[in-house]
């Protein structure tokens, strides 16, 4: 039987509050879309090339708008992260928001990629600029599994962009730290052991090499490979924890709400935390604090953010 009070406790360890209220202060994390759009076409994903018509790079004009307000919140911000929907490097002014973030003083700024824009040149201005953490997407290791998962990718021009990024990390004695992430699936489970291998070899122990289950996109993606449960009433941590901001300002519900179908406000005529006590998301919280999330269609059986659905980390023997 699911104990409400104590779900909510656990996110208040999660997310180091004394109550569930002082999430009204304002997101301890937040998302920011720097690129609308992709190069690749990755078949655990429904935002592929193929599929996702990007709408292009966020504007400078609108990321200092956004910076000008969260830098007011900087002491209470975990983490800002510049992916969401698309790929990030192809936004040439990657580098330049990094800064502008760090400027702010924001504690720490990461973004995930697919490496595929990641020349050398940029691996340098990202690193200089202060970034704190990168991920890449590698769903394979042989290039015939990695470019069956990932389609329109070119294997070994990805693995070059990151051990060369590795190199100048370590040449500069920068600090970024390196994930690598494998999202496991039928078409590369019997790759992992391989890959976890090669990668923990390549990078320090303060990197990070990590697998997970595809997950189903608030139950949108065609081909996923789990089982919904619908009847899942456990709330989900993200409504009391990020705020995503889309390209062009649109502010949906959350992460997996890439079409998006719930749009909680815009920016460019709201600020955000106005969208973020808004009486819009404050009936979604409610919903999933009461038990009553399967009244938001894109929450039904989505686990994405469940702390029971971990990733498996490994390390070096």
């Amino acid at each position: 039987m699911l104990d409400l009070k104590k779900e909510i406790e656990s996110m208040n360890e999660r997310l180091n509050l004394e109550s569930i209220t002082e999430i009204e202060y304002f997101p301890r994390y937040l998302e920011i879309e720097a690129y609308d759009g992709c190069n690749f076409d990755c078949i655990m994903c429904p935002l592929g090339k193929s599929i996702y018509k990007g709408g292009g790079a966020i504007s400078l004009e609108l990321f200092d708008k956004i910076v000008l307000e969260i830098s007011k919140y900087k002491d209470w911000i975990n983490l800002v992260c510049l992916s969401r929907n698309g790929e990030p490097l192809i936004n040439k002014n990657i580098h330049i928001m990094v800064k502008k973030l760090k400027d702010a003083g924001i504690k720490r700024v990461n973004f995930s990629t697919n490496a595929s824009a990641l020349t050398e040149k940029k691996s340098r201005q990202l690193i200089e600029a202060g970034l704190d953490e990168i991920r890449f997407s590698i769903d394979g290791y042989t290039k015939q599994t990695f470019e069956l998962v990932r389609k329109g990718g070119n294997f070994d021009k990805v693995i070059e962009n990151c051990i060369n990024f590795i190199k100048i990390r370590n040449q500069l004695k920068s600090k970024t730290q390196i994930q690598v992430r494998y999202v496991e699936q039928k078409a590369n489970t019997h790759e992992v052991e391989d890959w976890k291998n090669f990668w923990l070899e390549k990078l320090e122990k303060t990197d990070v090499v990590a697998s997970k289950k595809m997950h189903s996109w608030g139950n949108k993606l065609d081909n996923f490979e789990g089982e919904i449960d619908d009847k899942l009433k456990k709330p989900c941590i993200s409504p009391f924890s990020t705020l995503e901001i889309l390209y062009d300002g649109t502010v949906p519900l959350c992460g997996c709400d890439y079409k998006p179908t719930v749009v909680l406000g815009n920016i460019k005529n709201s600020s955000l935390i106005d969208i973020w006590n808004s009486e819009k998301f404050k009936k979604i919280r409610n919903h999933h604090i009461s038990g009553n999330r399967n009244k938001i269609e894109i929450c039904v059986g989505c686990e994405i953010w469940d702390s029971r659905v971990k990733s498996i980390y490994y390390k070096k023997s």
